[in-house]
């Protein structure tokens, strides 16, 4: 599959992209010996998602992903939600 996106669309994602996207796109591949590593290089990696250090071998399963993708999007949404009502109360 040809990949159609422009370098500036790439760029703009990978810049505004979270730690998920990030993992799916350049962590999944590593061997686990090498996903051990990083996680262990970089702690603050994930830290927004309910995944524990022993655990991330659940990352590889698109189901779990696809789980944590909606959890951030309802996340997401509360947030918008409580900042639109906050705004709101100010006029």
């Amino acid at each position: 599959m040809q990949d159609t996106k422009n370098p500036d669309e790439k760029f703009w994602e990978f810049i505004f992209g979270d730690d998920l996207d990030f993992y799916e796109d350049f962590i999944i591949n590593l061997s686990d010996e090498e996903q051990k590593t990083f996680f262990a290089d970089n702690p603050d990696f994930m830290m927004d998602f309910p995944v524990s250090r022993d655990k991330i071998f659940l990352l590889r399963d698109s189901v779990y992903r696809g789980i944590l993708h909606k959890i951030q999007m309802y996340e997401r949404g509360k947030k918008m939600e409580k900042s639109y009502n906050c705004s709101n109360s100010i006029s």
